[in-house]
């Protein structure tokens, strides 16, 4: 739905509950969460002023101006849902381990390489293989994302020439 470009509070709505399900069983199961490298990151802040910033758009969503302004408005850009997907999919992937599902571990290659604050080793060979997608506008990175999930989930990738990769 992100990478399709669909209605914005629709896709933080879902992944809100997304990131939450899987913190929570992280959680429960004793697995290092995102939240523990933020809480890690600001040692100063409570538990509560995380979540209240994690969740701060969602529970405005869901419960509007808590003093009941029928014109309180929020800003909600394209990066708070894809850093919220991230979040999801990190801690998916914690909790799956080896077993995470191919659809997260493609979007979370493919952030690693379009985020520049996070990019690391594969983000110059997904370049490589996908023209654009570090320096593109974000409509360009979602349409790339979208091509790269889309060949990360049958099985085959672009080579740096742009012949087809066929995996086994």
């Amino acid at each position: 739905m992100y990478l399709n470009d669909g209605d914005m509070v629709a896709i933080h709505t879902l992944a809100c509950a997304a990131r939450e399900i899987y913190e929570r069983h992280c959680q429960m199961a004793g697995i290092n969460r995102f939240y523990d490298e933020i809480a890690a990151t600001y040692p100063d802040s409570t538990q509560k002023q995380i979540f209240e910033i994690l969740n701060g758009a969602r529970n405005f969503l869901k419960h509007p101006d808590a003093d009941g302004n029928l014109d309180a408005v929020i800003e909600l850009s394209d990066r708070d849902n894809k850093l919220m997907l991230f979040v999801a999919a990190h801690d998916c992937a914690c909790l799956f381990g080896e077993q995470t599902p191919m659809i997260v571990q493609a979007y979370n290659v493919w952030i690693l390489a379009t985020e520049p604050d996070l990019q690391g080793a594969c983000a110059a060979e997904m370049e490589a293989r996908y023209p654009g997608l570090m320096n593109g506008s974000p409509d360009e990175q979602r349409a790339i994302g979208l091509r790269f999930v889309e060949d990360a989930l049958s099985g085959k990738f672009l080579d740096s020439e742009g012949t087809t990769i066929h995996q086994t």
